[in-house]
């Protein structure tokens, strides 16, 4: 690595989840198309990025090879083999990844415990700048790389950091999460439709109030409870609403929906 990479960081796995990190990055302004290269052996994946002006290969060696830092995006189906590849080529240089349930000793056994490397659980939602990531390095980090994956992160949603027996936690909260609110959502609408609105009108309706209640808890720091309080009058419309959804176990099926996934999490990683 003596003399300066042609890349900042190599792209490894090309699906949603990578070209959406990408792409999310890109648009923020924390990193140029220039100093991007993807690699992905579906050349129908590559397409969208190189016409954003990116590099792209299916040849990961060559990829790590002329950049910084090193992003893995791949599956955990298929992460060995693509470790047992690269794993000559790293040679020192930042890995991050974002396989779901594969802990950073499975990372270390491949690349050496000397590697620095970032485990990562970011979620869909960086596609449009609004992903909640979280992330855990191993002990061969320095402040400096723990500081730049923290401004990646952060420059497309909110991340933080926790502790790696954390991590499958995360995977079921906010790794699933935007699915639990999509059926939310869709529910949501469907119960508009139900009460006589257009199905249009009342999508529309039922995605800004869910990006409010988003928005709000984020910006005020308060607990969700307060916010139901707030909307809750006595005898009012709320708390009949309210009332059917603790009925239908909306709180205790919400509950085991994120264990179920973190569980799961934990067995792709085992």
């Amino acid at each position: 690595m003596a003399d300066r990479p042609a890349y900042r960081i190599a792209v490894i796995g090309c699906g949603a989840m990578g070209s959406g990190i990408v792409t999310s990055l890109i648009a923020a302004g924390a990193l140029s198309p220039a100093e991007v290269i993807g690699c992905d052996t579906d050349a129908a994946r590559l397409e969208p990025l190189t016409g954003l002006g990116m590099a792209g290969t299916d040849d990961a060696v060559a990829a790590i090879e002329a950049s910084e830092m090193v992003l893995l995006a791949v599956k955990p189906q298929v992460l060995d083999a693509v470790l047992d590849a690269v794993a000559g080529a790293v040679g020192g240089r930042l890995v991050i990844s974002i396989a779901a349930g594969v802990p950073i000793a499975r990372y270390e056994q491949a690349l050496g415990a000397d590697t620095p490397i970032i485990r990562v659980m970011p979620n869909v939602l960086c596609a449009v700048g609004e992903a909640a990531s979280a992330y855990s390095p191993n002990a061969a980090c320095t402040a400096e790389h723990v500081a730049l994956a923290a401004r990646l992160l952060d420059a497309m949603g909110t991340a933080v950091a926790v502790e790696e027996k954390l991590m499958d936690a995360v995977t079921g909260l906010s790794g699933s999460g935007p699915a639990f609110v999509a059926l939310f959502a869709e529910a949501l609408t469907d119960g508009g439709v139900a009460a006589g609105l257009p199905r249009a009108q009342a999508a529309r309706l039922a995605a800004q109030t869910i990006l409010g209640v988003g928005r709000w808890l984020k910006e005020t720091g308060a607990s969700p409870a307060q916010l139901k309080d707030m909307v809750t009058s006595p005898g009012g419309t709320t708390i009949a609403g309210i009332r059917a959804l603790e009925e239908g176990g909306l709180r205790s099926a919400t509950i085991e929906a994120v264990v179920a996934a973190a569980e799961r999490s934990r067995g792709l990683g085992s």
